[in-house]
């Protein structure tokens, strides 16, 4: 906020908007993601299921699990999901992400077209 005020006060307008912009941009961002309900799900082990030792294997690495089933059952067939107010349509997230590209296009093509103030 004090760079958005510092460039009105000197006059620099192209600099200001997009400071501005940026600030609405990624607080509504925020808002609408930062609203959301994070949810994790895994299914439960069967009663008297033995250890769920076992391997995740990548495109490099390998990864050795070992543990009760339930915990290695969260790492590899656990889920998380983010619940939005605005579903199945989520035309918060839409709006939001019009915004941000908005806001990108602005400070790419805008700012270097800003009339310089150093002469």
């Amino acid at each position: 906020m004090g760079t958005a005020v510092a460039c009105a006060l000197v006059g620099d307008w192209w600099c200001f908007c997009c400071i501005v912009l940026g600030i609405v941009a990624s607080g509504l961002s925020c808002f609408v993601i930062g609203s959301g309900r994070l949810q994790f799900s895994h299914p439960e082990p069967a009663q008297g299921a033995p250890r769920g030792d076992g391997m995740l294997i990548l495109d490099q690495d390998v990864v050795l699990l070992r543990g009760e089933e339930g915990a290695v059952n969260s790492i590899t067939r656990g889920r998380f999901a983010l619940h939005f107010s605005s579903e199945p349509e989520y035309r918060n997230i839409g709006f939001c992400s019009m915004l941000l590209t908005i806001q990108f296009l602005a400070q790419l093509l805008l700012i270097p077209q800003a009339p310089s103030s150093a002469s």
